[in-house]
Formats: structure tokens, sequence, C-alpha cells
């Protein structure tokens, strides 16, 4: 009896001593919402995302590439790398110019299994199509009816990101955290429910709403800390994220934590 009750406490202590091992991670999905500012998020500009950071985790307080511009800050987060640290360095490309080397988070997607589907709103993220991208489209007005289509014909391992545009042109125009920019926020917002929440239904999820930069005044991609500014949110119905709430997060940190997060979660 001695015997038997000794290794039930020694069972006892090393299921709370290692990890739990939880689920395979079947739909991954990335949101970028160009030139978001996370000071622009709440209840009533983005009700859909504040449900999004009631359950998941976040950081307010993300910082993007030196100098912060779209191109540099999705190459850091596609290739873990910033410009001063090998990364991307120029803000513009065109077709037919070369594109990103080395390994970026979608040949780490594809070594794991996923079909990999990208979507975005500006030529120069074109840089950033491989051939380990098996579906990409540029729409500058429909990217995220692209990605709802994706996961709406996928019934395999999926893996997905997603830029979207709006806010890069009421920024610039009307001002950011204007009423302008205000109210094409709260339409990205509702925009994005439907593919959120397809992709909730579908289980053993984890998404990412975050940014490339954001401005102040009609002012982006200077040395104004705000420039800098960006949001990191995250939620998974199989992954302990607790770690990530409120930590300090760099765009160059995007792909070590897809590395930490795929193909297995840990609770």
């Amino acid at each position: 009896m001695k015997s038997l009750l000794n290794l039930i406490l020694i069972v006892l202590i090393l299921t709370f001593t290692f990890p739990v091992f939880a689920a395979e991670v079947n739909s991954v999905l990335i949101i970028s919402i160009d030139a978001l500012h996370p000071a622009a998020m709440g209840p009533y500009t983005t009700p859909h995302m504040n449900g999004v950071m009631t359950q998941g985790v976040f950081t307010l307080d993300g910082r993007s590439t030196a100098p912060p511009l779209t191109l540099l800050s999705h190459a850091a987060m596609f290739s873990g790398r910033g410009p001063e640290q090998g990364g991307r360095k120029h803000n513009n490309w065109r077709p037919g110019e070369p594109v990103i080397k080395g390994e970026t988070i979608f040949d780490f997607a594809k070594s794991n299994g996923f079909s990999t589907g990208f979507f975005y709103s500006k030529e120069k993220l074109g840089y950033l199509v491989t051939d380990a991208v098996d579906r990409h489209e540029l729409d500058p007005d429909f990217s995220i009816e692209n990605g709802l289509d994706f996961f709406m014909n996928s019934y395999e391992k999926t893996f997905c990101f997603l830029h979207v545009s709006g806010l890069d042109r009421s920024g610039p125009v009307d001002g950011w955290m204007s009423e302008g920019y205000m109210e094409e926020l709260l339409f990205i917002d509702q925009s994005i429910a439907p593919l959120i929440n397809l992709v909730i239904s579908k289980g053993n999820y984890l998404i990412f709403i975050t940014s490339d930069h954001a401005g102040h005044g009609r002012v982006h991609g200077s040395d104004h800390p705000d420039d800098a500014k960006l949001p990191l949110v995250m939620v998974s119905d199989v992954a302990d994220l607790r770690q990530y709430q409120g930590a300090s997060y760099q765009v160059t940190q995007l792909k070590a934590i897809l590395e930490t997060c795929i193909p297995y979660l840990f609770k």
C-alpha cells in the first residue's frame, strides 16, 4: 500500500512539474493592420479586436523597425531580421526585382505541414512572396475577403498572413487619431470580425493581430516615438500565452514566437 501511494505521489509530481502535451495547431491567422496606432484601440473603435484582447493576451507597447516603414517592418516580421541585422533596408519594391532571401515564417509553416496563404494590399509586399507561399493575391480593397475564402475552402492545416490597408491612407490625409482615422478603424474592425470568428470556430487556432507602424499628426516613418508604436494581440484555444501579456515586443520577434508555438503547444 505504501509503495502504491509513493507511485501516485511520483506521478502527481511529474504531472505538475513538466508541461502537459496539448493539441496540434491547425489554423494560424496573422492580421497586420497597416498604420494602426495602439492608442486608437478601444471598446468603441475596435469592439471585435477588444473581444480578442479580452480572451487572449496583448501588449500596446510594441516597436517597429528603424525607420518604421511598411516593407521594412513586414520583412522583419517574416524573417526575424531588422534593417540593422541584415534585413530589408529599402521601402520600395517592384515586380521582377529580387524577393526576400533566407527562411521566413512561411518556410517554417510549410515544414510543419501547413497550407500557406498571403493576402496583401500593397504591391511592395510582393517582395515577401516566395515558393513557400501556396496562394497569394494583391488586392488593395479585398484582402480580407481573400483571407476569408482561403480559410473557408481549406480542409487542412492552414497558415495565413493578412495585410489590411486603409489606415495608411486616412492617417496621412486626416491625421492619426482623427475622426476620419477612427471611422476607418471601426470599419476595419467590423470587416475582420467574420474571418476571426471563422478561424475560432475551426478550433485549435492561433491568432495574431498586429501592425507595422503608427504615426503622429499626418506624418509617419520619422524618428518620432509614436511612429514606431504598434500593438500585438494573441489568442489561442490550446496555448498558455500568459508570458506575453504586457511583454516588451519588437517586430523581429514575431517569427520566434511562431516557432515557439508551432507545431505543438504546451499548457
